[in-house]
């Protein structure tokens, strides 16, 4: 029997090439700070054992495959932390997993650095492309949102900052959400003062000082807010919430003080038409301080 060297020789190295190609796209994809169903991968090994040690994944084994039980390990633990609960192990997800670290700066490259710019191009910070490298630009963003929310202004992602930024990202996660379900049919106006309503709320102290905290208050066994009572409040928000949302949380602010709506058509609310002061219609709803 005689072999082609030749021949094996290139089946060989088209072997190690796909091996070569394989292994660069399942470390790109975490470098881009991304595990999903379908991944595999010491990564996926990693996350399992994070998640494992957590509570979260109860399974025996740690398989290394990214399957159904890993994606609902995830989701519980994106829920617990009041994060986009989609099953997907991205950049804000591990970094809540495995912990931000102490310090970003200029010159420094990775998945933590992919999830700063992301959190920063979601606040409206980072107008460029998501590299994974902490160079002037960024640098520059992390200087703006610092010196927006009264931080120390040195243009180094220390653990105020990340800490802030996550803070950031989880209400504006359910400001959103809330808006979207008091107000989905509503006019962008509609929507921009649901959001300001609930701000409103969390400056007032006369209710609790947190966006989550807010829209989850219940008063003598009730929610205050009926999208809590009938699960609307977990639907997936539009992106005309979501853009409500940040700047219902900026402080653009259409309805002043105002503390409270209904919509007339779904709700009788007798209790504030007779205790507070009114305060205009937007839409459907009708506010009052």
């Amino acid at each position: 029997m005689k072999f082609n060297l030749k021949k094996i020789s290139i089946v060989l190295v088209i072997i190690l090439a796909t091996v070569f190609v394989i292994n660069t796209m399942a470390n790109d994809v975490y470098a881009a700070g991304l595990l999903k169903v379908g991944s595999r991968g010491e990564q996926v090994a990693k996350l399992q054992k994070t998640l494992k040690g957590k509570g979260y994944y109860r399974y025996a084994n740690i398989t290394g495959y990214y399957g159904n039980i890993t994606r609902d390990a995830v989701i519980k633990f994106q829920r617990d932390c009041k994060i986009s609960a989609d099953g997907i192990a991205g950049p804000v997800t591990l970094g809540r997993l495995y912990g931000t670290g102490s310090v970003l700066k200029n010159g420094d490259s990775g998945w933590k650095v992919t999830q700063l710019q992301q959190q920063l191009k979601k606040a409206g910070f980072f107008n460029s492309k998501v590299t994974g490298y902490y160079g002037d630009l960024t640098q520059d963003s992390v200087k703006r949102f610092q010196w927006n929310y009264g931080l120390s202004v040195d243009g180094i992602a220390g653990q105020n900052t990340l800490s802030r930024l996550n803070k950031y990202d989880g209400d504006i996660y359910w400001l959103a959400r809330i808006i979207h379900a008091e107000s989905s049919g509503e006019s962008y106006s509609g929507k921009l003062a649901v959001g300001n309503v609930v701000m409103n709320r969390v400056r007032s102290g006369k209710f609790p000082n947190t966006v989550y905290g807010v829209i989850f208050e219940y008063y003598k066994g009730i929610p205050q807010f009926s999208p809590v009572a009938n699960g609307t409040i977990y639907n997936n928000p539009s992106s005309e919430s979501y853009r409500a949302a940040r700047e219902a949380y900026s402080g653009n602010n259409i309805v002043g003080s105002a503390l409270y709506f209904f919509n007339s058509g779904k709700a009788v609310g007798r209790w504030i038409t007779s205790s507070r002061k009114f305060a205009g219609h937007i839409g459907n709803h009708t506010f009052y301080y």
